[in-house]
């Protein structure tokens, strides 16, 4: 159960249909305990869509290193 106060709408874009539903990780490395994650599987699994995680590894991220990926 996803608390509706951690939803945040960055915009106010119509949500476009696909083929799938993209998820893009970039701090919450993590599968469980990951609220953004579950709650873009609750939302694939509403309109039976598979969903695709995104990671982008950059050298650029702040006081990132070789450990944090």
């Amino acid at each position: 159960m996803i608390h509706e106060e951690r939803v945040k709408a960055l915009n106010m874009e119509e949500i476009r249909k696909r083929k799938y539903i993209l998820y893009w990780m970039q701090a919450s490395q993590r599968t469980e305990y990951n609220h953004a994650l579950e709650y873009a599987i609750m939302k694939a699994n509403k309109i039976n869509r598979p969903i695709v995680v995104y990671f982008g590894v950059t050298n650029d991220f702040p006081e990132a290193n070789e450990r944090h990926y």
